[in-house]
């Protein structure tokens, strides 16, 4: 009976920090993001970080290089089941939005390349995704870093982050926030 409070407890301090982050990224005199799952008006867009580094498949990646077009990046871990349910939806929204010049690349988070790399053959990832097993590359994004897992965020042709989401993404949300990206 002490374990489920406990746990019971310990859920309810979660959701509650999690409403708490998104409060704090969306309130009106918040120091993050300007607006949360929809599309951040252009003047109104904060920088996105600088992401580089070792991808699962050992390659080295520095997201720099595809400027010019919108950057989707997901924060995810094989163990996060919101993660496995969205990984379709994000496979499909890539292969989807090739042509209209958008990359994609993944964050696979608090795991080693190996739990990753499974994941990735498992849902046929059609992007590579970083090995970040310390959670590194998402303290890059400062008082925007990810407050739940998965978070997505689509950055814009110059790197600005144009777009966030906090939880699972589904289709239709994630396609419709690229293409308006995507628009010169």
């Amino acid at each position: 009976m002490r374990r489920r409070i406990a746990l019971l407890l310990a859920a309810a301090v979660a959701v509650g920090a999690l409403v708490a982050g998104v409060v704090h990224l969306t309130g009106p005199k918040a120091a993050g993001l300007p607006a949360v799952g929809r599309v951040i008006p252009a003047a109104q867009r904060p920088p996105g970080p600088g992401i580089s580094g070792t991808t699962l498949a050992g390659a080295h990646l520095d997201i720099a290089a595809w400027r010019g077009g919108p950057v989707v990046v997901n924060f995810w871990g094989s163990w996060c089941a919101p993660c496995r349910a969205e990984a379709p939806v994000l496979a499909r929204v890539a292969r989807d939005t090739r042509r209209l010049g958008v990359h994609f690349a993944g964050i696979d988070i608090r795991e080693g390349p190996a739990a990753g790399l499974a994941f990735d053959r498992n849902y046929r990832i059609p992007y590579p995704s970083f090995s970040d097993p310390d959670s590194l590359l998402g303290a890059r994004f400062g008082p925007f870093a990810p407050v739940a897992t998965p978070s997505t965020y689509v950055l814009d042709a110059r790197g600005r982050i144009a777009w966030a989401y906090f939880g699972r993404t589904y289709y239709t949300q994630l396609e419709l926030a690229v293409v308006q990206v995507a628009r010169p």
